[in-house]
């Protein structure tokens, strides 16, 4: 579970313009008593003191809601309350602010982006973001080969997974899914787990993990050409687990060839590039 400070950081990563969330961060983190001045109020004040004069983790969450309208308050919410341990990495600076670029650059474009096909989900954290963001969207399928991520990825995305799946978790290796339409069982508890065929047509592709895919080009050729693809990758090549790193844009544009580039940039981190690109494979 993240900690509190961890989690005000973040908060304030996405929400720049809430300056209340800014507020409550310097509170908090920095014990800045201009910005608890501007924070409390009749309605809050215990909320407030009990956070920070006893670092009550539970009066984070009202506060939270208070400053920011987003499902990842009720998500880590329950995390906290259930004990349920998750990795931390979802969260961090860098994979936020990529997702935030991500999603700034999509809103510029204003496409409908249909059924979204997410591959290597992990936690489906860009789903809640693509939800929340105004992004024109149905609905959104989060593969990802390990099995446990699909649980996770239903509470940060509770509100669409029980909206008729407009969100759905699945387990699969990106290798072995149809791109064309893809079929897959939901099975139901309360007709004695009779199992219902779903099948999903993508008409956008994304995968912002390619640093991690081992036979990115056999990947790659499977998508069809009228998919709308957005890519990611990096340049970090010190972690064991990115085996397709890619050196510059040039060398993510050799790797993803495209028909129509919409847009292509590339963003500076603290240690490492992230590479992004746009358009129809």
């Amino acid at each position: 579970m993240l900690e509190t400070f961890e989690i005000l950081d973040r908060y304030e990563l996405l929400f720049p313009k809430k300056t209340k969330i800014s507020d409550l961060r310097r509170s908090y983190n920095d014990k800045d008593l201009s910005s608890i001045f501007r924070i409390v109020n009749d309605a809050n004040k215990e909320n407030v003191r009990k956070l920070i004069m006893e670092n009550n983790t539970w009066k984070l969450w009202p506060l939270l809601d208070q400053y920011a309208s987003t499902h990842f308050t009720n998500a880590f919410k329950n995390f906290f309350v259930n004990n349920i341990i998750i990795d931390k990495d979802c969260f961090s600076r860098g994979q936020l602010q990529s997702k935030v670029w991500l999603i700034e650059e999509l809103k510029k474009l204003n496409i409908d982006l249909g059924t979204l096909f997410l591959c290597a989900g992990w936690y489906g954290t860009l789903a809640t973001m693509l939800f929340e963001s105004g992004i024109k969207l149905d609905k959104i399928r989060s593969f990802d080969v390990d099995a446990s991520c699909v649980d996770i990825a239903e509470v940060f995305n509770k509100p669409w997974f029980i909206d008729n799946w407009r969100f759905k978790a699945l387990t699969a290796d990106i290798l072995d899914i149809d791109y064309t339409e893809y079929t897959w069982q939901f099975w139901s508890n309360k007709n004695n787990r009779m199992s219902y065929p779903i099948t999903d047509i993508p008409n956008t592709i994304i995968n912002t993990s390619c640093e991690h895919i081992n036979d990115f080009e056999k990947w790659y050729s499977k998508i069809p050409t009228d998919k709308l693809l957005v890519l990611q990758t990096n340049d970090y090549f010190d972690v064991d687990e990115h085996v397709n790193c890619s050196l510059s844009l040039t060398d993510f544009a050799n790797k993803t060839p495209m028909t129509k580039v919409l847009f292509e940039g590339e963003l500076e981190l603290p240690k490492y590039k992230r590479f992004m690109r746009i358009g129809y494979r």
